[in-house]
C-alpha cells in the first residue's frame, strides 16, 4: 500500500510533464506560424500595386473619368490640391472631370515607394506626377508633384485605393 501511495505521485507528475510537453509543442507552432507570418515576402503584393498603378496611369493618358475612378474604392478619401477632401462617388467624379476638363491636360505619375504591412491587407504608393495643361492664356503650364495612396487588397485579391493624396512641388521662379 506505502508503494502505491509513492506511485501515484509520480504517476501525477508524468502525466503533468506529457500534458505540459503536448501545451509547449502547440505553443512552439504557433511561434512558428507568427514568426513566418513575420517575414512573409510581400513582394507579390508589393508588385499587385504597382502594376495596378501603373494601369491607373495609362487610364490618365486616355483621359477617361470612368477609368480613373475605378481604381479607387467605394468609400475612397481623395485630396486633390486647391480643393476640399472628396469623400463620396459624386465629388471624386466632379473632381476628376474638371482635371480632364483642363485644356491640353496630360497626367502621366509612377510610384517611387511601395510597401505592404505584414498582414498583406493594406499597402502604401508614394510617387511622382508629371502634368501638362495649357494655363488661362493658351501658354504651356507643367507642373510637377509628389503623391501617397493608401491602398487596400479586395475581397477579389484586386487592390484598391482606399486614400489619395497628391501635391505640386514649388513652382521654379522666372
Amino acid at each position: 500500500m506505502r508503494k502505491l501511495f509513492l506511485l501515484l505521485p509520480a504517476v501525477a507528475m508524468v502525466f503533468i510533464a506529457c500534458n505540459n510537453q503536448g501545451k509547449v509543442a502547440q505553443l512552439q507552432k504557433t511561434i512558428d506560424s507568427l514568426r513566418m507570418a513575420l517575414t512573409a515576402d510581400q513582394s507579390s503584393a508589393v508588385n499587385a500595386i504597382i502594376k495596378t498603378d501603373s494601369a491607373w496611369s495609362a487610364s490618365s493618358e486616355k483621359k477617361s473619368v470612368e477609368g480613373w475612378l475605378s481604381f479607387y474604392s467605394a468609400d475612397a478619401i481623395m485630396m486633390p490640391p486647391g480643393e476640399n477632401i472628396c469623400t463620396d462617388a459624386a465629388s471624386r467624379e466632379a473632381s476628376i472631370k474638371n482635371m480632364f476638363a483642363t485644356p491640353g491636360i496630360e497626367l502621366n505619375f509612377h510610384s517611387t515607394k511601395v510597401e505592404v504591412a505584414r498582414s498583406g491587407e493594406l499597402g502604401y504608393a508614394d510617387g511622382v506626377y508629371l502634368m501638362k495643361s495649357k494655363d488661362a492664356k493658351g501658354n504651356n503650364y507643367r507642373e510637377t508633384g509628389k503623391y501617397c495612396e493608401i491602398w487596400k487588397k479586395q475581397a477579389d485579391g484586386s487592390w484598391k485605393c482606399i486614400s489619395d493624396i497628391w501635391n505640386a512641388d514649388p513652382q521654379p521662379a522666372k
